[in-house]
């Protein structure tokens, strides 16, 4: 079977905001440098507690534990918070978005992006994040007509250097 160009085709709706959401939060904590930030706070927050139990200072275990409960939990909610109504606000909620994709670039309605303007693509599970310069694309696994589309759409990103595995 020859393919010259991949049609992706799905609804930017409220359950795939969620998926993007949670997959996409999950990869960029998991692969920033901010996750150093993190161990800095994982490590002062122990030495708070050791010192707390030495001193008995009950000050610094609530210091530790309102940095590690901000950093694990509650910036995730303002993060999503502030994300949710960027969903609402969108021209695109609750339409159809497609996509084509071929050797070079993806097209979307007037607008082509470039394979040397796109930074990565990421398999995340069965879906695929897509990283511009500019804008980011999460394609659901049902936006693929087909298994060997979507095969193929993999492979015309390694092709560009794109497809980070």
């Amino acid at each position: 079977m020859s393919m010259s160009k991949v049609k992706i085709s799905y609804i930017w709706d409220e359950q795939n905001f969620n998926k993007l959401f949670n997959k996409a939060y999950n990869y960029q904590f998991k692969n920033s440098p901010r996750r150093y930030i993190g161990w800095l706070f994982i490590a002062l927050a122990q030495f708070g507690v050791v010192a707390a139990f030495k001193k008995g200072s009950i000050a610094i275990l609530l210091f530790s534990s309102i940095l590690l409960i901000y950093w694990y939990y509650i910036k995730k909610i303002l993060v999503k918070r502030r994300a949710y109504k960027e969903f609402l606000d969108s021209p695109l909620k609750d339409k159809r978005i497609e996509l084509i994709v071929n050797r070079d670039g993806i097209e979307q309605g007037g607008t082509k992006i470039l394979w040397s303007d796109i930074e990565e693509v990421v398999p995340i599970g069965d879906d695929i994040l897509i990283v511009s310069k500019n804008r980011s694309y999460y394609i659901p696994s049902c936006g693929f007509e087909s298994i060997e589309e979507r095969s193929y759409f993999k492979s015309l990103a390694k092709e560009a250097g794109k497809l980070t595995l």
